[in-house]
């Protein structure tokens, strides 16, 4: 981060939300102390299982954290992005286990005739 940034914040200028939480991924302390100077200053690693309970829960605290750094109209744009290429992804795996299902019924035909 260039020192002229650095001194504007130091001068009172707000930082927005997606620097301000790089600042505060970088030095190690909770986004919420940095911010506002309440609450603990260190933050505490989330425990390792919480990432482990959730599937993709590492990508999706990264994604809240992008959309936390985004306009609505972008955040929205985003989403929506995701979501179509999620149905996508699961109208490929449908139809790849509707060919597997095909595949066995001709196997299955195959053998009989």
């Amino acid at each position: 981060m260039p020192e002229a940034t650095i001194r504007s914040y130091l001068e009172g200028k707000k930082p927005v939300y997606d620097k301000l939480a790089r600042i505060a991924d970088a030095a190690g302390v909770s986004l919420e102390w940095l911010a506002t100077g309440r609450g603990p200053m260190r933050r505490e690693a989330p425990p390792q299982a919480a990432f482990e309970v959730v599937p993709y829960g590492r990508r999706l605290e990264k994604i809240g954290l992008l959309l936390a750094g985004m306009d609505e109209k972008e955040a929205a744009a985003l989403l929506d992005e995701l979501y179509a290429r999620a149905q996508t992804a699961a109208e490929a795996a449908e139809l790849r286990r509707a060919l597997g299902e095909l595949r066995a019924e001709v196997e299955r035909l195959k053998k009989r005739a």
